[in-house]
């Protein structure tokens, strides 16, 4: 363990780790719900993540968007992440849209089979 901690590769991944999420609300689109991640996207921090979305819907926008614009690595486990958004969405009758979606991310999606089931923009979503 005490090794492990002196590995710079080892605290260099847990710091980077680390995720970062915010919502906003646009003034001009009041029914447009933003979940804005950044830093790297596992099944470590979905819990985290969760809580966003779930705090997002409280106010029942029509649009929620996850915004991956500042996403560094979209891991293959993070699949929980995406499939809570939907569970939560499509109950309540919110469109589910995910921007800003770098090529490493698209294949992550693809390869967990979620590229169907989500709206994907490159970059900023239709209005």
């Amino acid at each position: 363990m005490i090794s492990q901690l002196r590995n710079p590769y080892i605290v260099l991944r847990r710091i980077l780790h680390r995720i970062r999420l915010r919502v906003t609300r646009n003034a001009r689109q009041p029914h447009h719900a933003v979940v804005r991640l950044s830093g790297e996207v596992t099944a470590k921090n979905a819990a985290r993540f969760e809580r966003e979305v779930r705090q997002a819907l409280a106010s029942k926008p029509q649009v929620l968007e996850i915004d991956l614009r500042r996403v560094s690595y979209l891991g293959l486990d993070s699949g929980r992440v995406f499939l809570v958004a939907l569970r939560r969405t499509q109950p309540a009758g919110t469109r589910l849209i995910v921007t800003h979606v770098s090529d490493q991310a698209r294949r992550a999606l693809n390869r967990m089979g979620l590229e169907p089931l989500l709206e994907i923009h490159d970059e900023d979503p239709p209005t």
